[in-house]
């Protein structure tokens, strides 16, 4: 939550190679987006593939969340913007009139951001709600680790539909918040490793 050690640990990271950030429009009230916006000037925004996220479900608050979000994050456009923690009934409201869809597609209309996904924690039967509507994504954000095929598995449900559809998996919560090292039945190199296995 310190400003100084926010940009210095995006600065330390893009110098050891990491070229993938994610962020969100809530995240810390908006003050994450706010500090890696400082951290990508003078010219380490080009080196990376910048990421955030809306959680509205409407059309107009979605876009609100994105002008936002760039104006934070001091960009022009986002590599991946992704509707956020999908729950349940969200996919009526953003497949919905005036839904947050249609903000998504108008951004990418407009050049202000790339590619579109969505992502979510707690059932992956809200995915394949998601999947269920005729668009094409780009990617899935989702938990992934060896817990995860043991109940209500995004492994199992939604993996192979995103592989047959050629959609981006990206994993999440590959340590669980770290409580599966906690747990001393696994290791952090394990649960990468893995998740590594996974076609993500």
């Amino acid at each position: 939550k310190d400003e100084t050690e926010g940009i210095r640990i995006v600065h330390a990271a893009i110098d050891a190679g990491v070229n993938f950030l994610d962020n969100a429009w809530k995240y810390n009230n908006g003050r994450s987006e706010e500090f890696m916006g400082k951290a990508l000037q003078g010219g380490k925004r080009d080196k990376v593939f910048l990421m955030t996220k809306s959680d509205r479900r409407d059309k107009k608050g979605a876009l609100s969340n994105l002008e936002d979000s760039l104006r934070r994050l001091r960009t022009d456009h986002l590599d991946l913007w992704q509707v956020h923690e999908i729950m349940q009934g969200d996919p009526t409201r953003v497949f919905g009139p005036d839904g947050a869809i249609e903000a998504f597609v108008q951004a990418r209309r407009q050049g202000k951001v790339r590619f579109l996904g969505f992502t979510g924690h707690t059932n992956p039967t809200y995915h394949l709600e998601m999947l269920q509507h005729d668009f094409e994504w780009d990617t899935v954000q989702m938990p992934l680790n060896p817990f995860d095929p043991h109940y209500l598995s995004f492994q199992k449900l939604v993996l192979p539909e995103l592989v047959k559809r050629k959609i981006g998996v990206i994993a999440m919560k590959t340590l669980a918040f770290g409580t599966l090292p906690k747990s001393g039945v696994v290791t952090s190199e394990e649960c990468w490793r893995y998740v590594w296995t996974l076609p993500v």
